[in-house]
């Protein structure tokens, strides 16, 4: 089985342990080693959820040889950093894919992504390094996911959509098809796109428009 490591040990990173274990008890797969983490407030006498606390970066990066990484942290600026950082030193990113998603033909993810359970990734898709893609999102043909966006819950994203990096798309949410996020931008929960959204900014709402006051 392949070793691996959760890089977060907040919430984030228990909901991956338990996508990894639900994947174990149909077909072992991995071995989940324990949990990393840079913040204050964790030591390695404790366990999360039955898992060891493991320390910090450094000691991933002793271990990169035999031991595959995810970062579990939600906020996609600092998976971001975190994730190049590593990679750059060496240390090799696994995607999970929860049981219960379909991944279309065609289709290609990036590394350590994470999918949920319950998520349609259409055919001839492009899915980014360090993508969150959060329970039941439905995405269509020909999109295209930057790297280290999240997709929260319900959303829904049609065909032939480009969705930038560090993009935040909050639940049950909607994109109509061909509509295009620039980087950084945020969508909140539960508004519907009917046009392309500048890139750092924050849409709310039916039909979603600019609210700078959230920026």
């Amino acid at each position: 089985m392949k070793k691996i490591a959760l890089f977060g040990a907040g919430g984030f990173g228990r909901e991956v342990a338990s996508i990894i274990e639900v994947l174990n008890s149909i077909s072992p797969v991995y071995e989940l080693v324990g949990f990393l983490d840079d913040g204050a407030g964790f030591s390695t006498e404790v366990k999360i959820n039955g898992y060891p606390f493991l320390g910090k970066r450094e000691w991933i990066l002793e271990h990169k040889d035999d031991v595959h990484c995810v970062c579990t942290i939600g906020n996609s600026k600092i998976r971001r950093q975190i994730q190049r950082e590593l990679t750059e030193q060496g240390v090799k990113f696994e995607t999970i894919i929860a049981f219960g998603s379909y991944i279309g033909p065609y289709t290609k993810l990036g590394d350590g992504c994470v999918l949920y359970g319950g998520i349609t990734v259409s055919v001839n898709c492009q899915i980014g390094d360090g993508v969150l893609l959060n329970q039941q999102v439905n995405i269509g043909h020909d999109v295209t996911i930057g790297d280290f966006s999240t997709i929260m819950p319900m959303t829904g994203i049609s065909g032939n959509c480009h969705i930038g990096s560090e993009v935040n798309i909050g639940g049950h949410a909607f994109i109509i098809p061909g509509k295009k996020v620039g980087d950084g931008a945020t969508i909140a929960a539960g508004s519907i796109v009917f046009a392309n959204v500048k890139a750092g900014t924050t849409v709310l709402g039916n039909p979603a428009k600019r609210m700078r006051e959230l920026e």
